[in-house]
């Protein structure tokens, strides 16, 4: 399930930074949430994480929703 795809938080790396991505991850991990809610608690909001953490994107050249150049 895409929920708990950790790497997902690759998505997320360029509009929060790396650190507050990692963090995330390792919250999830250590928790055993999916990474939205991590990504919550963490303060993320909810509109950014779905505006961003789109799978079908994470397949295709580009940043965060942005075309590759």
């Amino acid at each position: 399930m895409a929920g708990r795809s950790i790497m997902m938080v690759t998505a997320l790396s360029p509009v929060i930074g790396y650190d507050r991505a990692a963090r995330i991850a390792h919250l999830a991990l250590e928790e055993d949430l999916p990474l939205k809610e991590a990504a919550l608690k963490c303060g993320v909001s909810e509109q950014l994480f779905d505006e961003v953490v789109v799978p079908e994107r994470l397949t295709r050249p580009g940043t965060a929703g942005r075309p590759a150049r």
